[in-house]
């Protein structure tokens, strides 16, 4: 998935158009969004975050011709903003104009000194092209800029696990970890490249946390039971593939449902 930046968050005044904007958008209301950002606009043509954050919202609804228009006017406002520049170019990427693309990140890159969200986005261009090299490059240089960065961190660990650096990509993912130790996808990732390690009881645990949030995964608790099954905690197996079943009752996990069992009947004979 290419990397697209979000809206932008409250400001002062509290009680105006926009600032309801905001509320609306972070409560999933986007038509309700929608209404407040076109007013905060009528009050404040050159508001720049109205203007961006109404593209958002377009963008969304992939309402692309009138995420472009507002997008447009944001550029204006300020010409080399990398927010809206990454998005642009994420529009054009779904419309197969690749070079434009292309170029609006590069463009973005160049203009975001100060953070590290353009050359992820740029990293993520390279790597759907194939690019490793220089998709890696790009997000090292995003850690450069904010050691903190947690997608670029990511992004770092999941390219290290796809090389077999398996001790590179769990740095990687510690350091994501540091700045959001509840970050789902990175702890199903840490926990793969641990498992792959032989750090079974880590990535036990990574797998955990993440599942906290995703408990509608089968896929998760399937795979939890198979490494609580691994460290012989076969009840803690048995019910892990419960809740898998309950995620998803399409999921075959009939066979070794069965197998744990007789499993748990050996060992108290």
């Amino acid at each position: 998935m290419f990397f697209v930046l979000s809206a932008c968050g409250t400001y002062t005044p509290i009680d105006s158009h926009y600032n309801r904007g905001v509320e609306f958008y972070d409560q999933g209301r986007t038509a309700d969004a929608i209404r407040e950002y076109k007013l905060a606009i009528e009050d404040r043509p050159e508001n720049y975050r109205a203007h961006f954050n109404l593209a958002v919202c377009y963008h969304d609804l992939k309402k692309l011709d009138e995420a472009l228009a507002e997008y447009e006017v944001a550029l204006k406002l300020q010409p080399e903003n990398p927010r809206v520049l990454v998005n642009v170019a994420s529009i054009r990427l779904e419309q197969g104009k690749d070079a434009e693309a292309q170029a609006l990140l590069e463009r973005a890159a160049k203009a975001d000194r100060d953070g590290g969200d353009a050359r992820v986005a740029l990293g993520s261009y390279r790597e759907r092209k194939g690019d490793e090299e220089r998709a890696l490059a790009e997000y090292r240089a995003a850690v450069k800029i904010d050691p903190h960065h947690v997608a670029a961190h990511y992004r770092i660990g999941l390219l290290l696990a796809k090389r077999n650096d398996l001790d590179g990509a769990v740095a990687a993912f510690d350091a994501a970890l540091a700045s959001d130790p509840d970050d789902p996808a990175t702890l199903i990732a840490s926990s793969e490249a641990r498992e792959r390690k032989g750090d079974v009881r880590t990535a036990t645990l990574h797998l955990e946390r993440a599942i906290v949030r995703l408990r509608d995964r089968a896929d998760l608790w399937a795979r939890l039971g198979a490494l609580y099954e691994r460290q012989d905690r076969l009840e803690d197996a048995v019910a892990a593939l419960w809740e898998a079943r309950s995620a998803d009752a399409r999921i075959a996990v009939g066979p070794r449902l069965k197998a744990l069992f007789e499993k748990l009947a050996a060992r108290e004979r």
